[in-house]
């Protein structure tokens, strides 16, 4: 008979609830055949002994098989009950995702409407939505939509961060020691439709999404990924709870006020864990055509990143080790992204050994 307390590895509370169910399934089905057969065909306790033994073992399980009967139909209703239960819990999860996401737009809007009426310029959306105050969301998921590739192409440049990502989890795991079975924490400012959560979860983290678009919010909760819906400024400056291990802002910069920057790295630093790290991946600057192909096509970019003034601003908030990472080479091999690594100190004695802040360039050729 299968085991159905296999045990289930870290899933989230929509994943939980679909493996009890398919569990309990599987029960009740064995109950209702189990039901039905008058003398088992393989039970070992039945064929053990010798041939009169057997012989009685089965005559005796034939004579009490009715009113045993009767015990297995009791276990399949209560087995059948648990799983209309489960069953409506599941959907219940659902109704009360779908709440979350009515609270959350209504908090948007709110936070909108007070923002309209503190600025004298008249500005409608909070100051680092993507677009979301002056563009359609509608619109802006359509031109990423025809603008950026495939998932499927989104996805394999998204992986060049794998070894990255699985590195950091298990340096943070051995500073837990054993004390903390639960996976480390990552939290994807400007997460949009999940793609990249989905990926960090693959690679055995905790997901926390966070998103100016209502859209966005709710294609990751469809994905199992907790996300928020609200301004990354304000989430950095007020989130509590458990400290994230890694924070990621993919191709989120860009968006932003550049007077704000420098507020995302001190906000991301002030926020992390001892030995976490922040991933920022933007557009390169240094690449003309990934400018005029990609950067000026988006009507909600604001101004574009230059890996030194990034790095620089990563090592003025504090970040002892700064890395820069060219990815996604063209067709001439030069970068059209790079992405920023850096690193939080992890403990005292990481404070004082000396710390590489040299940015490292990698990957590929500058154009």
């Amino acid at each position: 008979m299968p085991c159905y307390a296999r045990p289930v590895t870290e899933p989230n509370g929509q994943e939980a609830t679909e493996q009890l169910i398919s569990r309990l399934q599987e029960l009740v089905a064995d109950l209702q055949t189990a039901q039905s057969v008058a003398l088992p065909a393989e039970e070992p306790y039945l064929a053990s002994g010798s041939a009169i033994k057997g012989s009685v073992k089965r005559g005796v399980f034939r004579a009490t098989r009715p009113a045993t009967r009767r015990y297995d139909r009791l276990a399949t209703a209560q087995a059948s009950v648990a799983l209309e239960l489960a069953e409506q819990l599941l959907a219940a999860n659902a109704h009360i995702d779908r709440l979350r996401g009515d609270i959350d737009r209504l908090d948007h809007a709110i936070g909108s409407l007070r923002s309209s009426a503190a600025d004298p310029a008249g500005r409608s959306g909070p100051a680092d939505a993507e677009g979301a105050g002056a563009i359609p969301d509608a619109f802006y998921w359509a031109f990423e939509a025809r603008m950026r590739g495939s998932s499927g192409s989104v996805l394999d440049r998204l992986r060049g961060y794998e070894h990255l990502a699985v590195s950091l989890r298990e340096e943070l795991r051995a500073i837990a020691n054993g004390h903390d079975a639960s996976p480390p924490l990552w939290i994807d400012l400007g997460c949009g439709l999940g793609e990249f959560g989905a990926l960090v979860r693959e690679w055995g983290w905790g997901v926390e999404g966070v998103d100016s678009s209502p859209a966005g919010v709710e294609a990751c909760r469809a994905q199992g990924i907790d996300a928020t819906l609200a301004d990354v400024f304000g989430f950095l400056a007020s989130r509590r709870g458990e400290a994230p291990g890694a924070i990621s802002a993919i191709q989120l910069i860009e968006h932003l006020p550049r007077s704000r920057w420098i507020d995302l790295f001190d906000g991301a630093h002030k926020l992390l864990a001892p030995g976490g790290a922040l991933l920022v991946e933007t557009i390169n600057a240094l690449n003309p055509e990934a400018l005029t192909a990609y950067f000026l096509a988006d009507v909600t970019h604001t101004w574009p990143g230059h890996p030194d003034t990034l790095s620089l601003m990563a090592e003025h908030v504090g970040f002892d080790e700064v890395e820069v990472v060219f990815m996604n080479p063209d067709e001439r091999g030069n970068a059209q992204d790079f992405a920023i690594w850096a690193r939080k100190a992890g403990s005292d004695r990481d404070r004082e050994r000396p710390a590489p802040t040299a940015s490292a360039r990698a990957n590929t050729t500058e154009p």
